[in-house]
């Protein structure tokens, strides 16, 4: 079982000191960086993310605030069967990007 974190630390930095940090660091996350530099450890890294086209990742994100409206009026204003029905095709809207994104992710590796 994977052991986990349970402490923290408080530091305080000047804002110079903090921008000095982050320009040292050679990962993402602050945090990673300075267990990996203090403790002479290196952190096991989960794969990174997959590179995508920004204006995709903008249009998948226009995509699911309209479905998060459509789920909104849907839990508040329609009919059960009416809801059902949107539901329905929500549930199919969801598949067709599931599939988009992996089409994308597998054309990337």
């Amino acid at each position: 079982m994977k052991e986990k974190r349970t402490k923290s630390v408080k530091i305080r930095l000047l804002d110079s000191e903090f921008e000095q940090l982050q320009q040292m660091k050679e990962c993402s996350e602050l945090a990673t960086w300075m267990r990996e530099t203090c403790l002479n450890k290196k952190v096991k890294r989960r794969n990174p993310p997959p590179v995508v086209d920004p204006l995709l990742l903008r249009q998948l994100a226009a995509l699911g605030n309209n479905v998060n409206q459509i789920a909104r009026q849907c839990n508040s204003k329609l009919n059960p069967t009416d809801a059902l029905e949107v539901l329905v095709r929500l549930d199919a809207i969801e598949a067709f990007l599931k599939k988009l994104r992996d089409d994308h992710a597998s054309k990337i590796s």
